[in-house]
């Protein structure tokens, strides 16, 4: 895989009956960074070292649905990066994506 490869973030959704839903984003990754240099921005930016808040980032929602108010909350948990040749779900780059994210509450 060349170092031009695009960058996949997976994460999941596990809901208070350890139900899991999986998901990913797709990113480009003009400066060719490293997964060890997009693990060490993200990182920084995760609540207790693991969780994020979807809409914080601007990822898509895996909530099992209807919500249930009794199992539903709204933290996602980041499971790893991996380099790959898909074509990007998302339009943005994946420098700017870990720039622009916030650490949430």
């Amino acid at each position: 895989m060349s170092a031009m490869a695009n960058l996949q973030l997976n994460y999941r959704y596990r809901d208070g009956g350890n139900f899991k839903q999986f998901g990913f984003a797709i990113f480009t990754n003009h400066d060719g960074l490293s997964l060890e240099e997009a693990n060490m921005l993200l990182r920084s930016k995760l609540i207790s070292e693991e969780f994020f808040i979807h809409q914080d980032w601007n990822l898509s929602r895996l909530h099992f649905h209807p919500y249930d108010p009794e199992l539903d909350h709204e933290y996602h948990e980041f499971e790893c990066f991996e380099l790959t040749n898909e074509v990007p779900t998302d339009d943005r780059d994946i420098l700017e994506f870990l720039q622009n994210i916030q650490k949430g509450i």
